[in-house]
């Protein structure tokens, strides 16, 4: 019985009721969804435009809580997201996207849903939304007048043919939306950007009238700046006011919207009220005058510019995302003239197409080559030196650059749910976890706003005093006296630097991660790595190669061709290193495997099955209880990987096999051992093949555990971070090691490059060097000192600024013009220090 979709009762709401689409829109707005899945929450992720700085976040976090329906909510700095759960049979998706527009009064976009998306651009006077959508159409959003954003589903319905059905439906063209490359400027900060030039343009003649040598406050000079100045007040400093406002009287938060209205509001009106008193023939001695109201407010423009466009470079311009092709050829297998390509953009490509990819020419997403044979350069994805031969059969991965001859692909996954999205998801959501010292550091910065009010209260307090007191001078010349201090306080610190430290220092280290291969999963990786002095290893797959080789094959039983394919039957669909080497060795004899049912995997022992009514096992001559047969007895002597195959109760088959030790392993360990890190190795093989490798790598045999099983692997990691507090790295491969991974201080996981995502590591190696690990320890050192470096440049620059701004620097003080320079000199050392990771030559020496 085939499910009902949202998109089916929709259809029957308009024919059978002849209901208008107007009236059916929040079914339709669930597109193919199916009914039977709408009873529950449905987890939605959204990204804001704008800063992240902590106060933006808390009032943020304050709006999305006052929403009904909204559950389980997690806010992130870099990038600024939050993901929360919604009861989705009581407000729909797109109810909640306006909840949220209105109450956080931030552009906001849904993200990471699964789904599609295709932005497109329509003249149709009748709007996209209030279309009848085509089947496998999830949601029309409307982003502006003429501009869509259309969510499908790939599998049920491609771009091209999605594009084709709305034009039909619409009688309307549609095209796509220009394309914005990842690293393009979002607008705020183009719009910040923007106004740091206006209102540049309009100080500029504001300073010449003040500082060139003409005669003082001529009434049509100080026309001319009035008029300039209130343009700025009005046009460049006016957005500040709704958002400052909104701050304090909806989410009851104080933050620096607020305290910038506030110091460019005094300034302002002072430089009004002195402007009036000269005019009328009386002089108001305040100490500011327009060129400081508008020298104010565009030096604080121009460093939240100069931080934003800082913190957006750092984020996006290493980002994995950024390598992702926007263009691809596609070929027309169907052409008279015989099979020709043309170029098309990225988001039009369908499931299943075929397309070229060209000398040169990256792979725009992933898939599998269909003709032709050449070598690939996958070094961007996994860090990995050296060139991959493909040929037919072979997947080709997302962002890979063809170096030799032309081939076909046929396309299997999507830009945007390819393998560069996959590790970009990843390591994002690094970004977005946040370790105990950021929590730390949030809770810090939203306190100090509130500090800074006082202090700047407190200032302005004790100015007057001393005015009033101690050089006797009227109350009102006084207070004019104490407001530049006040003003200055208010402006000059900034607690941004404090909540940016950690979040900018983990999206730096995890790209650089990224770029070499090691993909990072949690954020107190970086934090743990650091402490490592016990690293444990798995030895099959770990410290030798994947590929193992069958070197002893011994049959017990007559019939030698059906034991044969009965073990292929039993190991073909293990990804195991063992079996999967036994079953390749078999099919380069043309053997068939029989018909095996109830084929059952045991972690750490083998794999059972039933022939016939009889039960058929493979797998390590423990488990099988036939260790102490002669035959296994000789395989075992020669110090090689054993697997056994029983027929009920009788030995069949016994297999020997080699696996060569890592090129690189050896150098690995010495280099642990420099560092005084203790090296073990824990192995389910037997003592035999795991003493071997232990004594070519140097690792004393008391510091190898062989036979041991998945569980055992995990309670002698946690008895080794028992003792002594030790901080244990496990390095494993395979899912006999994940109870160890999770157990350990540090889990990371060496894979082939595919399957990373649902590791439960703490770490993932996707290239084939084990010198990852080196990488690991060595940016957990420098993160931990570029985060100290964060915070003690914060700590140092708020204290410092603000004794110079109040004065307590008797011969030095800060003028409330230039206090605007606050943000800028605080943010941007903790942004741009980071940066020397980058050029840093890793793995190098």
């Amino acid at each position: 019985m085939e499910k009902l979709s949202a998109s089916d009762i929709t259809r029957g709401l308009q024919d059978c009721a002849d209901l208008p689409a107007e009236r059916c829109r929040h079914i339709s707005s669930l597109g193919s969804t199916d009914i039977e899945d709408l009873s529950g929450l449905q987890n939605v992720s959204v990204n804001f435009q704008g800063s992240g700085c902590p106060g933006c976040v808390r009032k943020i976090s304050r709006a999305l809580e006052s929403i009904p329906f909204l559950h389980n909510l997690r806010l992130s700095t870099i990038p600024l997201q939050a993901t929360f759960d919604v009861e989705i049979t009581k407000i729909s998706v797109r109810g909640i996207m306006q909840a949220v527009r209105t109450k956080t009064g931030r552009q906001c976009e849904r993200v990471g849903e699964g789904w599609q998306k295709l932005v497109v651009l329509s003249n149709s006077t009748a709007s996209l939304v209030h279309t009848i959508p085509p089947e496998g159409v999830m949601d029309i959003e409307t982003l502006r007048k003429d501009t869509f954003c259309i969510r499908y589903d790939a599998e049920k319905i491609g771009a091209r043919e999605l594009l084709k059905a709305l034009q039909a439906e619409t009688g309307f063209p549609i095209d796509l939306a220009p394309a914005e490359a990842y690293d393009d400027l979002p607008v705020d900060v183009r719009r910040t950007g923007c106004l740091t030039c206006v209102s540049s343009v309009l100080t500029l003649p504001i300073l010449i009238l003040a500082w060139a040598p003409f005669p003082k406050h001529v009434f049509r000079y100080d026309v001319t700046s009035l008029v300039l100045a209130t343009l700025i007040q009005v046009v460049v400093a006016g957005p500040f006011y709704p958002k400052a406002l909104r701050s304090l009287l909806v989410d009851k938060t104080i933050d620096m919207d607020l305290l910038v209205v506030l110091s460019t509001s005094i300034t302002y009106l002072l430089s009004v009220a002195s402007f009036v008193c000269e005019a009328v023939g009386s002089q108001l001695t305040s100490g500011m005058y327009f060129e400081t109201s508008a020298l104010l407010i565009s030096l604080i423009l121009l460093g939240r510019f100069m931080a934003d466009f800082a913190c957006h470079r750092v984020i996006r311009s290493k980002s994995v995302r950024s390598i992702q092709p926007r263009s691809a050829f596609l070929v027309d297998m169907s052409a008279a003239n015989g099979n020709t390509s043309r170029e098309i953009d990225v988001r039009l490509l369908q499931l299943d197409d075929t397309i070229e990819i060209k000398p040169g020419h990256a792979a725009p997403t992933d898939g599998v080559l269909l003709f032709g044979e050449s070598k690939f350069d996958e070094s961007i994805l996994t860090g990995e030196d050296g060139l991959i031969l493909k040929s037919e059969g072979c997947a080709v991965i997302a962002g890979s650059t063809n170096k030799s001859a032309a081939v076909a692909v046929r396309v299997s996954r999507l830009p945007g749910r390819n393998s560069i999205s996959d590790i970009a998801d990843v390591v994002e959501e690094v970004s977005r976890s946040k370790p105990r010292s950021q929590l730390i550091a949030d809770e810090i910065a939203c306190w100090v706003v509130p500090a800074i009010g006082i202090l700047a209260v407190s200032t302005l307090l004790v100015w007057f005093l001393i005015g009033k007191l101690v050089r006797n001078q009227p109350a009102g010349s006084a207070i004019l006296h104490a407001v530049p201090y006040a003003v200055s306080v208010l402006v000059v610190s900034c607690p941004c630097a404090i909540g940016l430290a950690v979040p900018i220092v983990q999206v730096v280290a995890s790209n650089i991660a990224a770029n070499h291969g090691l993909i990072l999963k949690s954020s107190e990786v970086m934090t743990m790595a650091r402490k490592v002095n016990h690293v444990v290893f798995d030895k099959t797959g770990t410290l030798t190669n994947k590929e193992m080789s069958v070197l002893d094959e011994h049959y017990c039983s007559k019939s030698k061709i059906f034991v044969a394919a009965l073990t292929l039957a039993l190991t073909s669909s293990s990804e195991h290193p063992v079996s999967s080497a036994v079953a390749k060795h078999l099919k380069c004899s043309s053997l068939q495997a029989v018909h095996v049912t109830n084929l059952a995997t045991i972690a750490g022992k083998g794999i059972k099955g039933m022939l016939n009514g009889q039960s058929v096992r493979v797998g390590n001559p423990r488990w099988l209880g036939v260790e102490h047969f002669p035959l296994v007895q000789s395989v075992l002597y020669k110090n090689l990987t054993t697997m056994c195959v029983v027929q009920g109760d009788e030995l069949v088959a016994v297999f020997g096999l080699h696996s060569a030790i890592r090129s690189d392993a050896a150098e690995l360990i010495v280099k642990l051992k420099q560092r005084g890190i203790r090296v073990s190795i824990m192995s389910g093989d037997e003592s035999g093949a795991v003493h071997r490798v232990a004594t070519a790598l140097q690792i004393p045999l008391r510091d190898t555990w062989s036979r041991c099983t998945p569980l055992e692997k995990q309670q002698h990691v946690k008895e080794f971070m028992q003792s002594q507090a030790n901080t244990v790295l496990f390095c494993g491969d395979g899912a006999n090691d994940a109870a160890a991974l999770t157990q350990a201080s540090v889990g990371l996981h060496v894979t082939n490059g595919v399957g990373f995502v649902d590791s439960t590591a703490d770490a993932v190696i996707t290239s084939s060097s084990l010198k990852s690990i080196l990488l690991l320890l060595d940016l957990s050192w420098d993160c931990y000192f570029q985060i100290l470096f964060g915070f003690s440049w914060s700590a140092f620059y708020n204290l410092f600024a603000i004794m110079l701004a109040a004065g307590l620097l008797i011969k030095i003080r800060l003028p409330p013009e230039y206090a605007g320079l606050g943000e800028m000199i605080s943010v941007l050392p903790v942004v741009i220090v980071p940066l020397r990771l980058r050029w840093k030559k890793y793995l190098k020496s």
